[in-house]
């Protein structure tokens, strides 16, 4: 069969599509992704084949959360007025996450209550490389709902792949919130995404068009939200831009290596203060043991002096890494605590949302997963750093104790053997050529 990836153009949102379009081609299968040009390069780099949703024509820079749609977000503060929501707490974070952040970056590329007249270059893109490519089988991204329009208008059956289901609980949410007589009476904004869409080429839209037919969950067990949805789970295979393994790397020091990652979405899409990272950084200066901290340009220029026993790169792949390693820093990404999951190591997650320079919005804030720190300590695998007051006493103390107590090690072995429990990408091909071939 032909299967086509539809995603939104970030290299954290390729990463986890590669292992299951893998497994699918070694089965036999030919498979493409169908994204902005801007994804072109690291798809080639994974060996896969790749098309613009553009064709031939210009496209524009994508820009995601942060881009500018003042009245899709009026409209999305009028309805969140209107909707009786919690004042403050996770839930609040979680709604204005996909509010303010995963809706905006849908309508770069399917326009927010559009008319079928309105201009959509890149879903109109879409359905015409489908219509002649003739995929059985669309998997999306859930910033990319179009591709689930495309699909259905192309005779395709389609599904989500998605990490922490924030899309798919919101749409629960929203349903719960608005039923009832004395509901108010609010247009639900993942219909009105693709309603203009949808009406241009005669797709209803339905619970199928807003979720999936199924959805493809990469989340460890017990860690992603219940969902009215059909689940598919699949074990996350770390896997991220490939270079080769440095020499030091190998062979691994006597002193304990550490691991500071802070995520590839941050850098390119988050606008944050850093300063915290020079608090960070004299710390780790004062313990025995080597740190390999992947660090960019605009995070480094907040740190005043790099210790001695500090290696920066601005990138190495994690899967390599994660081996060599008594323990990782990061703030919560999946992508990055999925190597570290798989390896079983140790893990301090960093809460730097209260500290001076963390953003006032929400989108952000789901990088610090509260569903990431929840599985990770109930684990006994690992802490959560608190940086809004920041302490270097205390940062030394925590670092130490995480990196030497077995009990830790205990911990992230128990979410190793969670993480292992699902079924592979190549497990779950068959599974896929049942449901797209019951037509």
């Amino acid at each position: 069969m032909r299967v086509a990836f539809a995603l939104w153009p970030a290299q954290a949102h390729l990463y986890p599509f590669v292992p299951l379009a893998w497994a699918l081609r070694n089965a036999g299968h030919e498979v493409t992704f169908i994204s902005h040009p801007f994804l072109a390069d690291a798809v080639a780099a994974s060996g896969l084949p790749f098309v613009s949703m553009y064709g031939d024509a210009e496209a524009p820079p994508p820009q995601g959360p942060t881009a500018d749609f003042p009245d899709g977000r009026k409209e999305m503060s009028r309805i969140n007025e209107a909707l009786p929501l919690p004042k403050a707490g996770e839930a609040r974070l979680a709604w204005d996450t996909v509010s303010y952040g995963f809706l905006p970056s849908m309508w770069e590329f399917c326009p927010f209550q559009a008319s079928p007249e309105d201009p959509m270059p890149a879903m109109d893109g879409m359905v015409t490389f489908f219509r002649h490519w003739r995929p059985d089988l669309v998997i999306w991204d859930p910033c990319m709902p179009g591709a689930a329009v495309a699909a259905r208008a192309t005779g395709a059956r389609q599904a989500r792949q998605s990490g922490t289901d924030y899309t798919g609980w919101y749409m629960d949410e929203f349903a719960r919130y608005t039923s009832g007589p004395d509901a108010p009476d609010v247009p639900n904004p993942f219909a009105e995404t693709v309603r203009g869409m949808a009406e241009k080429y005669g797709v209803p839209v339905d619970h199928d068009i807003l979720y999936g037919e199924w959805t493809i969950d990469v989340m460890p067990k017990g860690m992603n939200y219940p969902v009215d949805t059909l689940r598919l789970p699949m074990r996350w295979i770390p896997y991220a831009e490939q270079t080769a393994i440095p020499s030091w790397v190998y062979p691994v020091p006597d002193r304990p290596r550490v691991a500071l990652s802070l995520g590839l979405s941050v850098r390119r899409f988050i606008k944050i203060g850093w300063g915290w990272l020079d608090v960070l950084m004299e710390a780790l200066s004062g313990l025995d043991i080597e740190v390999v901290a992947t660090l960019d340009e605009a995070q480094l220029a907040a740190v005043s002096r790099v210790p001695d026993n500090v290696r920066v790169m601005e990138y190495v792949p994690l899967e390599y890494l994660m081996p060599t390693c008594a323990a990782l820093i990061h703030h919560g990404g999946l992508g990055t605590m999925a190597p570290a999951n798989r390896a079983g190591v140790p893990q301090i997650i960093v809460d730097f949302l209260e500290h001076e320079g963390a953003p006032k919005h929400g989108y952000f804030r789901y990088k610090l997963a509260p569903l990431a720190t929840r599985y990770v300590t109930s684990f006994g695998a690992g802490e959560v750093m608190d940086l809004a007051l920041p302490s270097i006493p205390a940062i030394r103390e925590q670092v130490t104790r995480v990196v030497n107590d077995p009990a830790y090690r205990a911990g992230a072995e128990r979410l190793r053997m969670n993480a292992l429990a699902a079924p592979s990408p190549s497990d779950l091909v068959p599974t896929l050529e049942r449901l797209t071939l019951a037509r």
